[in-house]
């Protein structure tokens, strides 16, 4: 299958999309408003549910399939956006890249060995690999940083000092448990991959994507059909650097937020995930009383950063859409596979009951 010849003259990156659950009204909208196309939409079937996401493009007009393969064969698409459970996604997404189309793909992905035949089918096809996490893209990570350098960069160094500790956490609010998300067999991962993924990742990026030696991750509670519900974890490294974070569904304890601790300063992420409206940072430079006077007393210097308004899932669109035109599939590849290796490390800690667990080295 040729890619689209508009895409190289004009631009315009033409998605199929493969999977109609919720998340993909919102990313239906980011293409959208991100300037590009959507050509193609399939669930399998169920052509009426297809139908009804075909309603929901407001500048194109893509053809409804009830056949995953049958969208694969579409002519003129450039791209694919997967929303299938984990468990089905690295068939699909792997005859997706084997006719040459870019993928974008929901997360988790279903362990490290299938990862790695996703990066290597994408690297002889030469084509893009990116995940969603989308605050990845948003304007307030750009601010804090250029996210290929992280934190590790000098002049963040100056200012914020030697990142010693991150510290995230996310929970949702009520949530039916016929939902998805609740299948052991579909998603594997359960909280772990839907939420933790997303605090695996923020931990990454403040330390520069190195990666921890091992880690320790336990699950609070257990449903009756042993789906990962509730679960809090630890990532080491050598140097005494730790991220530690926790994430559940369905607690009514709605939360999400990061903290990224470094000898000098904090950094105060809200709503690190899920955007508001307003986005923001703070800065916050604590100073101590003096122990040895009995003083303990804090002052905490807080600063705060605001965020021009923008929709962080266009922004990733405008990313993916860019890379589209390049060769380098490198450093996004990387970032799922490194994420893959964390994500499968603390589900064998869970299933060994907060053993700390060895990380794959890449």
């Amino acid at each position: 299958m040729s890619m689209s010849e508009n895409n190289g003259s004009s631009g315009v990156v033409k998605f199929g999309i493969i999977g109609c659950g919720y998340i993909s009204k919102k990313w239906i909208a980011a293409i959208e408003s991100a300037g590009h196309q959507i050509v193609a939409v399939a669930s399998r079937n169920k052509l009426e549910n297809a139908k009804n996401y075909q309603k929901l493009c407001k500048k194109s007009n893509p053809h409804a399939y009830d056949d995953y393969d049958a969208l694969l064969e579409h002519a003129g698409m450039d791209a694919v956006y997967f929303s299938l459970p984990t468990a089905l996604r690295t068939t699909w997404v792997l005859k997706a890249i084997n006719k040459g189309f870019h993928v974008l793909v929901e997360k988790p992905m279903n362990g490290e060995a299938e990862v790695r035949k996703i990066i290597n089918a994408a690297k002889e096809n030469k084509v893009q690999l990116m995940d969603c996490v989308m605050f990845m893209h948003s304007l307030r990570l750009r601010a804090l940083s250029d996210q290929k350098r992280a934190l590790s960069d000098q002049k963040l160094k100056q200012e914020i000092g030697s990142i010693r500790r991150v510290t995230s956490s996310f929970g949702t609010g009520p949530m039916p448990k016929d939902n998805i998300r609740y299948n052991p067999i579909l998603e594997p991962y359960g909280a772990l991959g839907d939420l933790g993924w997303y605090n695996i990742r923020v931990s990454l990026w403040a330390f520069g994507y190195d990666l921890p030696t091992h880690v320790s991750c336990i699950q609070i509670g257990e449903t009756e059909n042993k789906a990962i519900e509730n679960v809090q974890g630890w990532l080491h490294y050598s140097d005494g650097r730790m991220a530690s974070f926790d994430c559940e569904f369905n607690n009514g304890c709605t939360r999400q937020w990061a903290m990224v601790c470094g000898t000098k300063q904090q950094l105060y992420i809200p709503n690190f995930v899920v955007q508001k409206e307003t986005d923001s940072f703070s800065t916050i430079v604590s100073s101590w009383g003096d122990f040895d006077k009995g003083k303990f007393d804090v002052d905490d210097q807080v600063q705060t950063v605001n965020i021009p308004q923008h929709c962080q899932e266009a922004e990733c669109i405008k990313t993916f859409a860019a890379l589209t035109k390049s060769v380098d599939n490198e450093f996004w590849s990387s970032v799922i596979l490194k994420t893959q290796v964390v994500l499968d490390a603390c589900l064998s800690s869970i299933k060994n009951n907060g053993v700390p667990t060895k990380v794959a080295s890449l």
